[in-house]
C-alpha cells in the first residue's frame, strides 16, 4: 500500500485504551513505520493527550468521520467506546481503509458476527485488538503448548481481575463501562474477552460453555463470571473475571495442566503493577523458572524487533498490523478470531442466564470449528 513510506494511521478514541494505542503510535513513529495524521475524541484534552503520546498528530477533530475522511489516514484505529464500533468500521470499510478495531467488537452478539461478515467481505487488512496474544509469556506458553515436549494439554484454570474500570470507583475515568447499553456486559465481555481469545488461540474453539455471573457492585452489568469451558479440542478449563475494588494487582494468571507437566503463568497488563512469572513443573525434577528477559527477548527476535525499550505489547500489536497493511496480508488476530471469542462469552452469558450448558452451535457456530 505504501511501500517503504510510513503509513499514514488515523486515531478514533482517546480515551484510556486510546492513550495507550497513541503512545505505541509514537514507537511506530520514531521507527519510521507510521505518520500519526489524526486524532478524533469529544474531549480537547485527551484529544491533546494523544497527540503528546503520538509525538504529534497532524490535527485533531472531535468527530471519528473526519479521521475517516483526511485524505492522509490510510489506515484507521478504532478505539472508541464499544457502542461506537459498529458505525465506525462500516465507515472505515466504505472508505477502503484497513482497520484496527478494538475489543469487544460490539455490545451484542449478532452485531459482532454482521461486523465479521462485513469485514471479510470487504477483503481489506482488519485487526481486532487483542494483544494479550503479543504479550511474551502469552507467547511461551503457546510454543509448549504447540511444541509437544510435555505432551497434549489437557487443561487449564484462567483467572483475571481488575480494579472496576469506571468513573463511579476510579474519579477521572469514563463512566460507559457501568452501563450495559454501551458496554454490552462487565468484565467478562469487556475485559476477559482476551481470555477468551487467549484460550481459543491455545486450545481451539470452545465446544460447550457453562457459567455463572453476579453483579456484586450494583450495575447493570456483572463485576464476577466464573466459566467451565470445554474446547472441540477435548481441553477442559475454568476461566474466572472479577472486577473489584482492589487497586495496584491487575493480574492474568493462568494454569495449564499437560501429560506431563504443569506450567503456571502470571502476566502483569497494567505497566508496573505486578511482577510476571513462569514456572514449569516436569515429573520428579525441580520446578524451572525460566529468565523471564531471555524469553522476552526470543519473542522480539521471533517478531524481528530490535529496539529494547518497548513501552507496551500493545505495540508489537499495532507494529505487525502496519507491516500486514503495507505488504497486503490478512493481519492477525483476525476478525474471525474475535468472533470465536465473543462467541465463547456469548455462550457463558446465555448459559448464566438459562442455568445450564450452552453448545456453540446455531449461530454461536464458528466457521472452520469441527
Amino acid at each position: 500500500m505504501t511501500g517503504n513510506r510510513p503509513l499514514g494511521v488515523g486515531l478514533i478514541g482517546c480515551g484510556t485504551i486510546g492513550q495507550v494505542h497513541a503512545a505505541s503510535l509514537g514507537q511506530l513513529v520514531e521507527d519510521g513505520e507510521v505518520r500519526a495524521v489524526a486524532a478524533a475524541d469529544p474531549s480537547e484534552a485527551a484529544r491533546n493527550a494523544a497527540s503528546r503520546n503520538a509525538l504529534g498528530f497532524e490535527s485533531l477533530h472531535e468527530d471519528g468521520r473526519a479521521v475517516i475522511d483526511d485524505a492522509g489516514v490510510e489506515a484507521v484505529v478504532i478505539a472508541s467506546p464499544t457502542a461506537t464500533h459498529r458505525d465506525l468500521v462500516y465507515a472505515a470499510l466504505d472508505a477502503g481503509k484497513p482497520l484496527l478495531c478494538e475489543k469487544p467488537l460490539a455490545p451484542v452478539f449478532p452485531v459482532v458476527r454482521e461486523m465479521h461478515d462485513a469485514v471479510v467481505a470487504s477483503g481489506l487488512t482488519a485487526q481486532v485488538g487483542f494483544h494479550s496474544r503479543f504479550h511474551y509469556l502469552f507467547d511461551a506458553v503457546q510454543h509448549l503448548v504447540t511444541g509437544g515436549e510435555l505432551g497434549a494439554p489437557m487443561g487449564y484454570v484462567l483467572r483475571e481481575d481488575q480494579f472496576w474500570p469506571t468513573g463511579e470507583i476510579v474519579p477521572g475515568h469514563s463512566s460507559w463501562r457501568s452501563n450495559r447499553s454501551q458496554a454490552g456486559g462487565g468484565a467478562l465481555l469487556e475485559h476477559t474477552i482476551h481470555g477468551a481469545d487467549v484460550v481459543s488461540w491455545l486450545f481451539g474453539p470452545a465446544r460447550q460453555v457453562f457459567a455463572r455471573t453476579r453483579s456484586q457492585f450494583g450495575y447493570d452489568v456483572e463485576d464476577i463470571a466464573a466459566a467451565t469451558v470445554e474446547h472441540e479440542s477435548g481441553v477442559v478449563g475454568t476461566i474466572l473475571t472479577v472486577f473489584n475494588g482492589v487497586r495496584g494487582r491487575e493480574e492474568r494468571r493462568l494454569e495449564v495442566f499437560f501429560e506431563r507437566a504443569a506450567v503456571e503463568m502470571t502476566a502483569d497488563f497494567v505497566v508496573g503493577a505486578r511482577e510476571d512469572g513462569l514456572m514449569i513443573q516436569r515429573p520428579d525434577e525441580e520446578a524451572e523458572r525460566p529468565e523471564l528477559d531471555s524469553l522476552r527477548a526470543a519473542h522480539w527476535d521471533r517478531l524481528g524487533v530490535t529496539r529494547k525499550d518497548v513501552w507496551f505489547y500493545l505495540y508489537l500489536a499495532a507494529r505487525e498490523w502496519a507491516r500486514s497493511i503495507r505488504a497486503a496480508q490478512p493481519a492477525s488476530p483476525s476478525f474471525g478470531d474475535a468472533l470465536a471469542a465473543h462467541a465463547l462469552v456469548e455462550a457463558a452469558y446465555r448459559s448464566a442466564e438459562s442455568g445450564a450448558p450452552v453448545t456453540l452451535e446455531g449461530d454461536l457456530a464458528i466457521p472452520g470449528a469441527s
